[in-house]
């Protein structure tokens, strides 16, 4: 019993001598997001895609590509960040049988990338476009 009392006595001490920070200074780490734009384009032409997306400086920038798919991925944007992307063919010709979709995902303290906003579609057509906040 006397053990138990000592024993309970020393930790008691122990926890009160200590306090959260005890000299030493916390540094708060804050959440990094990434965020990946895709889009993913089918067609039988030859045809240009624009992709437009907001940046990590919120900026929209523009992007040209041929392939039938493109990605980015920007980072490290903040809780609340508005991610946005607009995708479109070129849209100088007429074109029949053309498909696109836009997919948003995030990644949160480099865990893997989870869809979080989509525009897909099975219908023809020439563009798409989705938006996320980071939350």
């Amino acid at each position: 019993m006397k053990k138990t009392i000592l024993l309970a006595v020393v930790i008691t001490s122990l926890l009160v001598s200590c306090s959260d920070t005890d000299g030493i200074e916390v540094d708060i780490v804050e959440d990094e997001y990434y965020v990946k734009y895709i889009i993913k384009s089918q067609t039988i032409y030859s045809t240009s895609k624009i992709a437009e997306i907001k940046m990590e400086n919120n900026s929209i920038e523009e992007f040209t590509f041929n392939n039938g798919n493109w990605e980015m991925t920007i980072g490290p944007v903040k809780k609340g960040f508005n991610a946005s992307c607009d995708a479109r063919h070129d849209t100088s010709q007429n074109l029949a049988r053309t498909y696109i979709d836009v997919e948003i995902h995030a990644s949160k303290n480099n865990d893997p990338f989870a869809l979080k906003a989509n525009d897909n579609s099975t219908d023809v057509r020439m563009s798409a476009s989705a938006s996320y906040t980071v939350n």
